[in-house]
């Protein structure tokens, strides 16, 4: 994997720190959460099939998050954490490159395409059978 730093023409957005905006998000939905404001039940696929979903535990996770526990909130919902973390990561990126008038380019062999895609498939389901195994 290859990556380029270039001048930002004029109008590019910067995505990765758009979309890491619903983070910031993230304090208040726990603080909602914690102070009965909304009240979550059961997963609707626990509920009906006693399976958990790929984000079961998220909620739970976030909250173990800012209670300052990582940990346990990785071991709650590893890839929705892990997700948190690359957004964070490609958002602050992005945002510094725009505030230098920077953009970052990555560039991937095949061989690089072809694994990124296939952990788009294959992290859900790692991360769905580690949630089953683990009784979240």
């Amino acid at each position: 994997m290859k990556y380029h730093v270039i001048e930002r023409s004029v109008g590019d957005v910067p995505v990765g720190a758009l979309v890491m905006l619903p983070l910031f998000a993230l304090p208040l939905g726990a603080w909602a959460i914690e102070n009965a404001h909304v009240v979550f039940s059961v997963c609707g696929m626990k509920r009906l099939a006693g399976l958990p979903c790929l984000t079961c535990g998220a909620t739970r996770a976030t909250l173990h998050l800012f209670h300052g526990e990582p940990l346990a909130a990785l071991s709650m919902q590893p890839m929705m954490i892990s997700l948190y973390l690359l957004l964070l990561v490609w958002g602050m990126i992005s945002l510094v490159g725009f505030v230098k008038n920077r953009r970052v380019i990555l560039e991937m062999s095949r061989k690089e395409d072809i694994a990124f895609k296939a952990s788009l498939v294959l992290v859900p389901l790692i991360n769905w059978i580690y949630l089953v195994w683990a009784g979240i």
